[in-house]
């Protein structure tokens, strides 16, 4: 009994050593989300439904990092500060958002079940704040897609598509470069769909 209490009253010391030499918490993550449609517009009985893909993407676009690029060549990551999603799932989820603002199109993800006869899928080619003027000066958000549209059965390649936009942050602090880089990416995804939208590629869809 003496040796039983003897060890826990020394396994007490130690785990109280222990936990006095952890360093302080580090400050949480800020986390920013895209913003979202308000509201969707009524559908037209003529409506084009299409498969909305998960975007493929570099290892860097991923995860739930925000990605910034002091020079235009190396990628690094803004300090305490996350997406809510992976930017793949972010960019899926957004698109479909816009076109639901939409009357002629409707776009689902796979996981919803519905079957459509045409896919979308994008390639993530940039999505970031690149330090273009230095790294005290404002940066410029980059958003860059590779589009395909193609058959959703036999992935028949139907059409292509390729936009870029750039919006300049109006300051260096991350809740500013958050808001560059969602201004950049509607304007990419109302870009594609309004090429899907045009007729030569609307009669494929």
């Amino acid at each position: 009994m003496r040796l039983t209490r003897i060890f826990l009253l020394g396994a007490t010391i130690a785990l109280t050593g222990c936990v006095s030499l952890l360093p302080d918490p580090a400050p949480a993550d800020v986390v920013y989300r895209l913003s979202a449609s308000n509201e969707g517009v009524a559908q037209s009985p003529t409506a084009k439904v299409v498969r909305i893909d998960r975007p493929r993407a570099a290892s860097v676009f991923q995860g739930q990092d925000v990605v910034v690029s002091p020079d235009g060549r190396r990628l690094a990551t803004a300090a305490q500060a996350k997406w809510a999603e992976a930017i793949p799932d972010m960019v899926q989820n957004s698109f479909v958002d816009v076109l639901a603002e939409r009357s002629g199109l409707v776009g689902v993800i796979p996981s919803s079940g519905a079957r459509t006869d045409t896919r979308v899928h994008l390639t993530i080619k940039s999505f970031e704040a690149r330090f273009d003027n230095g790294e005290g000066a404002a940066p410029l958000a980059v958003v860059h897609y590779a589009v395909t549209l193609s058959n959703a059965s036999n992935r028949n390649l139907l059409s292509t598509y390729d936009v870029k936009k750039t919006v300049r942050s109006t300051d260096v602090r991350v809740s500013k470069i958050v808001e560059a880089m969602d201004g950049a990416n509607q304007q990419a995804l109302n870009a594609i769909a309004d090429w899907l939208e045009m007729p030569e590629i609307r009669n494929k869809v």
